[in-house]
């Protein structure tokens, strides 16, 4: 009785395999026939950015800048930042010519100061109406603001340097390096002449608020992004280091 049965089994896995191999060839010949009727373009991938950001930008302008906002400067060209440097030092020099007779102006200003910046002001309608010079006075420990018409200086205001100071200038950064390098040279630090200088403004490191003259805060890197390895507190006004360390 065993053969029979084998048999049977034998038949039964014949047609089971028969069975799949038919479907197997009915899916490749039908795959066949669904390809054959695809277009040749539909099978291209669609010509995009990776995440759809494909719309024209033909209208913008570079560098970006906010809805209505004017005066954006690239930095990123020096030809540029030449020519802005050069176009804000020939309207401090016509200001200062204005007010070279005004007493007020030369007590607040001094013979040592840094000039700033310039900010233009304008009437609700647009038009320019007056431009603040600011400057920051060594002689004086004071930020000093001057408004000027365009014909005649109208106002010279001074704040003391323990109640506000504005941002550092290159010019200051430059002068602050160069002091603090020579600081640790005389201490026969001479790793400092392969290192780039940066600087910042300073601020009290207890409590809140500036310093009461001109402190700027030097660092110097063997690269951009790399530690600091010598640290000074610079002062301006008096031209001293207020502080320094070597880092480890």
């Amino acid at each position: 009785m065993h053969p029979p049965a084998t048999g049977n089994r034998w038949r039964r896995s014949r047609i089971i395999i028969a069975t799949i191999a038919g479907s197997a060839l009915t899916f490749i010949l039908v795959s066949h026939v669904v390809q054959s009727q695809i277009k040749a373009s539909e099978l291209v991938a669609p010509l995009q950015h990776a995440t759809a950001h494909v719309h024209d930008h033909g209208n913008q302008t570079w560098p970006p800048q906010p809805l209505g906002g004017t005066g954006v400067v690239d930095f990123s060209n020096p030809g540029i930042e030449q020519a802005r440097h050069l176009t804000l030092q020939r309207r401090f020099a016509e200001v200062e010519q204005h007010a070279a007779t005004r007493a007020d102006f030369q007590r607040a200003v001094g013979r040592q100061f840094a000039r700033i910046t310039v900010v233009d002001e304008e009437d609700k309608t647009g038009k320019a109406r007056n431009s603040r010079f600011t400057y920051f006075s060594y002689d004086t420990n004071a930020t000093v603001e001057v408004l000027f018409d365009g014909a005649s200086v109208r106002s010279v205001n001074t704040i003391a340097a323990s109640e506000y100071q504005p941002e550092i200038t290159d010019e200051e950064i430059a002068e602050a390096t160069a002091l603090a390098r020579t600081y640790f040279l005389s201490l026969g630090r001479t790793r400092v002449q392969e290192l780039k200088g940066y600087g910042i403004l300073a601020y009290r490191p207890e409590g809140k608020g500036f310093y009461e003259s001109r402190v700027i805060y030097v660092s110097f890197h063997a690269t951009d992004d790399a530690p600091p390895e010598f640290v000074a507190w610079v002062d301006l006004t008096n031209r001293t280091i207020v502080n320094s360390r070597e880092e480890h």
